[in-house]
């Protein structure tokens, strides 16, 4: 006796339940069959997910193994796998369970014993040709949601973001009443409101949510067509009322600036598969129609959204400017960054210091660099903002930004060519496949045709999954390279920082932006007992070198000259661009060589040299600079400013 359950599963995006269901039991009521409530299994997965939970599917097979149940219906192939090599894996699964299986729309039956050849080859064809079906669906859906916002059309996240709503034509449009609480949030939380008081202050005056709102609205519509009111399992009396997070959230939304950043990602659809998101097409520009918030106001609520954060938990959220460029040359660990336990007097106290991550010893891993360094943090900061600044000052940083700019536009379109011939590839070989799975359906069947199907069949993923390879490869540099582009379009408007220095000093945001564009890797090596070499890679294959002090500098070291330096006490360093590789540093002798080839450092004889010994020659010839300390999470310390007797400058 049958024992006949139906599976249901569908993408949200695709359709829904309600169709797979009636249809399977419509065609059980005409063959007089009753299957009984228990026995349909529903799953419904989220859009094309990476990973797909099927509760229901593991409920199934629960019953598949009790013996519930010995026969399984479905609407269709890829009810079951979305992959040709899932589907083929769960038939001979079920196949061993000896569960017969039947495909509505194929009109298909798989009988529980051993399936003939011309059948498995059927089912090759039906598996490619429906799994092939999902992926032209899942791109044009995707394209069209590319093509959507292109044309200013609302979708996802920003289209559902308070304040906002699509108008009759499709089109992203400011919802007003929605806005003037968006200002009202901005303002108070400016003007020193908590997240919290901004909440309550909210629902006091009865202000709904956007859940709460866009639930409201869908029952009207629903309404006015005739249609019962759709329940969402997300809309509680929690969601109906404001609460900090979702004030946080609205706060840190930079679309409010007319800023939209939209990153779409291809479908993964076979979940078995796991792979980084290949991004297909980026969006990002600005919308000055959808701004509800100044420039200005949004730049005062992020840095107070900051400091709330940093004081949140000082010790564990501080923000360190360098520390992810960073890299010890003795061991080549990374660094750490940790409360200093020096106690200076006359320029500064406490801070934080960065440390090489290999010196530290651990119960589970004891130290490795005796070399490695530990340096203040400020001391740091303020040596590498002066280094980027110098390099700056010397850098046509125009002219070569504008042609690696090109370059890497071109090189895209190149990428653009080969994704697209990619493309075309994967297709034909999918239809070349499907044509030699039917030759070998009208074959005899013998056990050289099965032989050949499982050849043919290991080929044909072989050559689809490098194809798909090559391509998410081409993808991922296409958007490494529109990400740095935007980079060095950022750095080409700021061609005049050196111009700029009390700006930059003073506006942490920029410093940030700077270095995180800029700089590519900051190198420390220890050359003497008492000095650190520090060299600075930019993204533009410059080079910096500077030096500073592992213990207290000396006060004709110090310097604090509110005329020159209005940011603190300046210390000596080296000052070399190395860009032209005139100079090397060998860590295992501690010797530097200078190969006389430099057209800016035409004083120094070519040679081999200690530090000492350079250092001595670059005093001599002029070519030691200064740096101010520069503290980035907060450079408003205390300086006692150095005695005037001793406060006197050489360069």
């Amino acid at each position: 006796m049958a024992k006949i359950a139906i599976y249901c599963r569908v993408s949200t995006q695709m359709q829904n339940t309600d169709r797979q269901r009636e249809e399977l039991l419509s065609l059980a009521k005409s063959k007089s069959i009753d299957i009984p409530e228990k026995h349909i299994y529903v799953d419904v997965i989220s859009g094309f997910s990476k990973t797909e939970i099927r509760p229901k599917f593991t409920e199934l097979m629960k019953a598949v193994d009790n013996k519930e149940i010995n026969e399984i219906w479905f609407s269709e192939l890829t009810r079951l796998g979305r992959s040709s090599v899932e589907l083929l894996s769960e038939i001979e699964n079920f196949q061993r369970k000896g569960i017969k299986l039947y495909f509505q729309k194929q009109n298909l039956t798989v009988e529980t014993n051993n399936t003939d050849i011309a059948t498995k080859v059927l089912l090759s064809v039906l598996a490619v040709s429906s799994t092939y079906e999902i992926e032209l669906f899942a791109e044009r859906s995707l394209s069209g949601k590319i093509n959507k916002v292109k044309n200013g059309g609302g979708i996802g996240g920003d289209n559902n973001a308070f304040g906002y709503m699509n108008d009759s034509n499709k089109k992203m449009v400011i919802r007003e009443d929605e806005a003037k609480i968006i200002q009202y949030i901005y303002n108070e939380y400016a003007n020193g409101k908590s997240t919290i008081e901004i909440a309550d202050n909210l629902n006091a005056n009865n202000i709904t949510t956007s859940l709460s709102t866009r639930v409201k609205e869908s029952a009207e519509r629903r309404k006015n067509k005739g249609l019962e009111p759709k329940e969402n399992p997300h809309y509680t009396k929690s969601t109906k009322k404001w609460k900090a997070n979702m004030i946080s959230k609205i706060l840190s939304n930079e679309l409010y600036t007319g800023h939209r950043h939209i990153i779409f990602h291809k479908p993964n659809l076979d979940k078995d598969i796991k792979k980084e998101p290949e991004i297909v097409y980026e969006y990002d520009e600005q919308v000055e129609e959808l701004r509800i918030i100044s420039d200005e106001l949004f730049e005062r609520v992020k840095q107070r959204l900051l400091q709330g954060h940093y004081n949140k938990n000082n010790a564990i959220k501080h923000e360190n400017l360098l520390k992810h460029k960073m890299k010890c040359g003795e061991c080549g660990s990374n660094f750490s960054v940790g409360k200093s336990t020096e106690n200076s007097t006359g320029y500064l106290t406490g801070g934080r210091s960065y440390k090489c991550y290999g010196r530290i010893n651990r119960h589970d891993k004891p130290s490795i660099c005796t070399q490695g360094a530990e340096v203040k943090q400020w001391r740091l900061d303020g040596l590498i903002l002066t280094l980027s600044l110098q390099m700056f000052a010397r850098t046509d940083i125009k002219t070569k930004t504008e042609q690696q700019i090109n370059d890497l536009n071109n090189r895209n379109q190149t990428l653009t060519k080969l994704i697209e011939d990619n493309q075309t590839t994967l297709s034909n070989e999918t239809e070349t496949y499907k044509k030699q799975l039917l030759r070998l359906s009208r074959l005899d069947e013998d056990t050289t045709v099965e032989s050949l199907l499982i050849e043919l069949q290991n080929e044909f993923q072989t050559k689809k999954q490098t194809l798909e390879t090559e391509i998410n490869q081409y993808h991922k540099e296409q958007t490494a390279n529109s990400i740095t582009i935007k980079n060095l379009q950022h750095i080409t408007s700021q061609a005049n920082l050196y111009q700029r220095m009390d700006e930059i000093w003073r506006n942490k945001n920029l410093v940030q932006t700077m270095t995180n564009e800029m700089i590519d890797t900051i190198t420390l090596y220890r050359p003497h007992p008492h000095w650190i070499l520090v060299i600075t890679k930019y993204r533009n294959n410059m080079e910096m070198w500077g030096t500073l002090k592992t213990c207290k500098y000396r006060n004709d070291e110090m310097f604090f000259d509110e005329m020159v330096c209005s940011h603190g006490i300046e210390f000596h360093t080296w000052v070399i661009n190395n860009s032209e590789q005139c100079f090397n540093y060998n860590k295992e002798t501690k010797l530097f060589h200078y190969n006389g080839n430099s057209t800016i450092y035409t004083e120094i004889t070519q040679g081999t040299y200690t530090f000492d010994e350079l250092n001595k020659i670059l005093y001599d010839t002029q070519w030691i600079g200064s740096y101010p300390f520069y503290c980035y999470e907060n450079n408003e310390y205390n300086i006692n400013p150095v005695p005037e007797k001793e406060n006197k400058k050489s360069h």
